[in-house]
């Protein structure tokens, strides 16, 4: 197997998602409504971690998420992203079997959990430094499932034709 094999396509992905996070929303729209965004970064690396688990590792989704963190400025704490894309990749890579052979709404909902995790722990930590915190964490990852769901019929025929 070609180690340089699609990591172009792998890469795009995580460029493109980590994009979508940082747009901003139109001025004047309400709070609420950031709370709607799906965490793009981590059903993205989630889909990889899944599909193609020697590619995709724990050290490079730590990375990602201290680019991430780099990208975002000051307003969240320097590795955070790193570890919570690290443990995404962590589950996805454990699990990968299982995860490739059930049906896609089975591993959108382990998807949900993940992002519940990872909301939780941004929570902690943008409480502990003191930041507002917000009880609408569900949305996200609701809105996280429906992404995934939409994502990986349109990834799946690009990962077996460039990466694997």
């Amino acid at each position: 197997m070609n180690p340089v094999r699609g990591g172009w396509l792998i890469g795009l992905t995580m460029v493109g998602a980590m994009l979508l996070a940082v747009l901003n929303l139109p001025g004047g729209t309400p709070d609420w409504l950031f709370w709607l965004r799906p965490d793009w970064a981590v059903a993205a690396l989630f889909f990889w971690s899944i599909t193609t688990p020697r590619r995709v590792g724990v050290f490079s989704a730590w990375f990602a998420g201290l680019f991430f963190d780099v990208l975002l400025g000051p307003s969240y704490a320097l590795g955070l992203h790193g570890v919570c894309f690290a443990a995404t990749v962590f589950i996805g890579t454990q699990f990968h079997v299982w995860l490739q052979t059930s049906h896609v709404a089975q591993q959108a909902l382990v998807l949900g959990v993940i992002v519940l995790a990872v909301q939780a722990i941004k929570g902690v930590v943008r409480l502990l430094a003191g930041v507002d915190f917000s009880a609408l964490m569900p949305l996200t990852a609701l809105m996280t499932i429906l992404a995934y769901l939409l994502l990986r019929p349109l990834l799946r025929p690009l990962a077996d034709r460039y990466v694997r």
